[in-house]
């Protein structure tokens, strides 16, 4: 998306869902994966919802995503990838740009 100028953003994760998911995703480490139920819980969306974002994401290599069993019930794990982590800080940038808006101020500790 190009308006006067602004920079490019990502269409893949400028969609609104996929943003939320990218975001509470960057809120974690970068070795953390989340489950798939908790992504789900927090942000109030139906399985289908999420899978079909999830697989957007995935195809762009955003996000991995595995699977594996713990006591005999599947368990789905969502991680983001370094693409993924390069992509949404470069979509944060570009936003910013977009809005004309300083970038980020590394935070000073407080002294009393």
């Amino acid at each position: 998306m190009t308006t006067n100028g602004a920079q490019d953003l990502d269409e893949t994760i400028h969609q609104p869902t996929r943003l939320r998911i990218m975001t509470l995703l960057a809120a974690q480490g970068t070795d953390d994966r989340v489950a798939y139920g908790y992504v789900q819980k927090e942000l109030a969306l139906t399985g289908g919802n999420l899978t079909i974002h999830l697989r957007k994401l995935e195809e762009a290599s955003y996000v991995a995503i595995t699977k594996e069993f713990i006591d005999a019930k599947p368990r789905t794990w969502i991680q983001t990838t370094e693409t993924g982590r390069d992509a949404y800080a470069r979509y944060l940038d570009n936003l910013r740009q977009t809005l004309n808006l300083p970038a980020p101020q590394p935070r000073r500790p407080l002294s009393f």
